[in-house]
């Protein structure tokens, strides 16, 4: 499925994977009705590993649970009792290539037989370890031997979207939140929509399988970094005298982020 919930490419004044155009480059655009978006603002969301896209405060990217299988029979949360982690690419309607971030592995202390993502080139041989010839920051690799330089890596893996803050090894999560709620996760997670686990199945669902989504009741909401409060019109809706018709609105939700 190529790179996960990415949207634009660089052009004379937006960053590579930076998110959609905001409010104050649109004309006329129709914001929440809360009007808490700025102009600055904008709707959508979208994935990214920070060694090959740039979050800041502006442009945020999401930020995930994971808790990534490793080749020793461990898991990334063994690491530094943490489940901090970055999408690199999507596999399927629910399962991520993501890296854990949370903490970088030193080169001698990699696992053989485990993908990682390079982080600091340092003074580590990345060829002798396994990565292609003139490694770079944000290569992905399996480890075939271990290094001795000062080099670091993220360990990298396939997960599963959860339904908790604490997934279990080969899982991960994706927090939200929906007028001032608690935390809610993703079952689902597009651009431009998520949708909660209110009814929501997934047929063989598994590390190991990707599964088939069987979808009933769930909630689903459109998509933004900024704020959780008020509605926004979605497409289609019927609009009377500038005015939102009550059938044709939807609550905003708000996905975690990080900024730098």
């Amino acid at each position: 499925m190529g790179r996960a919930l990415k949207i634009q490419k660089t052009n004379n004044s937006i960053l590579t994977d930076a998110g959609y155009p905001n409010f104050g480059s649109l004309t006329n655009p129709v914001v929440n009705s809360a009007d808490t978006l700025s102009a600055a603002d904008y709707l959508g969301v979208v994935g990214g590993i920070f060694t090959t896209s740039t979050p800041t405060t502006t442009n945020p990217e999401i930020y995930c649970l994971v808790n990534i299988s490793l080749a020793d029979g461990t898991s990334t949360y063994d690491i530094a009792n943490q489940y901090g982690g970055r999408i690199i690419r999507q596999k399927g309607s629910h399962k991520f290539l993501v890296a854990y971030t949370y903490a970088s592995t030193a080169d001698e202390d990699m696992i053989v037989g485990q993908a990682y993502q390079i982080a600091a080139l340092g003074t580590t041989n990345w060829q002798a370890c396994g990565a292609p010839n003139g490694a770079a920051v944000g290569d992905i690799f399996t480890v075939r031997a271990i290094g001795s330089g000062t080099g670091t890596a993220y360990p990298v893996g396939q997960c599963v979207l959860s339904n908790t803050a604490t997934p279990a090894s080969g899982y991960m999560s994706i927090a939200y939140s929906v007028g001032d709620s608690s935390a809610v996760y993703a079952s689902y997670i597009t651009n431009k929509w998520v949708r909660d686990w209110n009814g929501m199945t997934y047929q063989n669902y598994s590390n190991s399988n990707l599964g088939t989504n069987v979808q009933s009741n769930e909630n689903f909401y459109p998509t933004n970094f900024f704020t959780d409060e008020g509605n926004v019109t979605w497409s289609g809706a019927e609009v009377i005298s500038s005015a939102q018709a009550q059938n044709g609105t939807l609550q905003l939700a708000q996905i975690a982020s990080v900024t730098s």
